[in-house]
């Protein structure tokens, strides 16, 4: 198996973990100013701006990817129905500023690719970028007075705008009680930030969690009274063409992998469980495709020459590779994009459910 990969992320990790000690002494310093900053909210020098519209923040401690999307995509879904619903982010990696509302017509350039993303799957709802949450909540209501409920993405160190439920997300094999405050580690903070959630989500978990696993987890986290904690894992779906929605032929037998994601282990074990991998354009998170990489990429593909063979990407990639697309050098190149769900444990989900539906019924 060959895999071609972007060096950046997998080279800083290993820097990371050959230099930690050296690290260690920064980290402190970022560590304590985080923390000051953290103190003048909570003895209100700095204020927290709260809404009486309900406001669920959705965020994590630690760098890198633990399924924010996802989670907000089951939140749409668990909502949609009964609730007028608006999400809000940051709008990462965008060319636009201010606050800036969706269109059908919105690309990932204008908006970002996540939020691009949910706003081709739900059309009907709101989709939102300011970097200022306060002043987004606030565009949103004017625009939309009869919205039920704001899903605040990325906000858990956004501490201006105070949500009514906060979700702290941790993938399983990186939990932040094990990780260390940048440099040293991927933590945006020290690991006591996450007693300002009410909500623990374990995301990326083994889809068969053990007992035992969950017992260690849950001691390992060890949640204040007051949080919930629930565990939750990746559910693929079937692949689709990013240009035409046809679903990806029975007869392939080996991808191509295109990703420009934090964290990639999940989608190669996925992957590998089906087809063989014979490589692997791996790139950096919210990276902007070229024509260049659509032209490395087609040329790998057209000098295998076998008709079992797919490129195949994620939903969040397809947000930025789909413009090449339609253009004439590269319309005949079928990428496929493979959806992932957020999905939970056992009992875990009637729970989680429950927990959100009386937020918003009650606010």
């Amino acid at each position: 198996m060959f895999y071609s990969f972007s060096k950046g992320a997998e080279i800083y990790r290993n820097y990371l973990c050959a230099v930690r000690k050296l690290l260690l002494p920064f980290s402190w310093v970022y560590s304590l100013i985080t923390a000051v900053r953290n103190l003048l909210f909570q003895i209100v020098i700095i204020r927290s701006v709260s809404f009486e519209i309900p406001l669920i923040g959705i965020g994590n401690l630690r760098v890198g990817g633990t399924g924010k999307t996802p989670m907000i995509e089951y939140v749409i879904d668990l909502l949609k129905t009964e609730n007028r619903i608006a999400t809000l982010s940051r709008g990462y990696g965008r060319k636009t500023t201010g606050f800036l509302l969706a269109t059908s017509e919105s690309t990932a350039n204008e908006i970002g690719d996540e939020p691009c993303q949910v706003k081709q799957k739900y059309e009907d709802i709101d989709v939102a970028v300011c970097a200022d949450r306060v002043l987004g909540v606030k565009n949103l209501i004017k625009h939309n007075p009869k919205l039920s409920v704001v899903l605040l993405d990325d906000v858990f160190q956004h501490r201006r705008i105070k949500p009514g439920l906060m979700i702290l997300l941790s993938a399983y094999d990186d939990l932040y009680v094990n990780d260390h405050v940048l440099p040293a580690g991927m933590l945006r903070e020290h690991k006591c930030g996450a007693n300002r959630a009410d909500i623990i989500v374990v995301t990326k978990c083994p889809k068969s969690l053990s007992n035992d696993q969950r017992r260690n987890a849950m001691s390992l986290i060890s949640p204040a009274p007051y949080q919930k904690l629930f565990f939750a894992y990746e559910d693929y779906g079937i692949a689709y063409c990013i240009s035409s929605g046809r679903k990806l032929p029975n007869e392939t037998k080996r991808v191509i992998l295109v990703t420009g994601i934090a964290t990639v282990a999940s989608i190669i074990a996925k992957i590998e469980a089906d087809y063989e991998i014979i490589q692997h354009f791996r790139f950096n998170d919210h990276h902007v495709y070229t024509r260049a990489d659509l032209d490395k990429i087609s040329a790998s593909f057209i000098q295998y020459s076998d008709p079992s063979l797919a490129i195949i990407t994620t939903e969040k990639d397809a947000t930025r590779l789909k413009k090449y697309i339609t253009e004439t050098t590269f319309k005949d190149l079928s990428i496929y994009a493979l959806p992932v769900k957020l999905n939970f444990q056992n009992s875990d989900k009637p729970n989680f459910n429950k927990v959100i539906n009386e937020f918003v019924r009650s606010n």
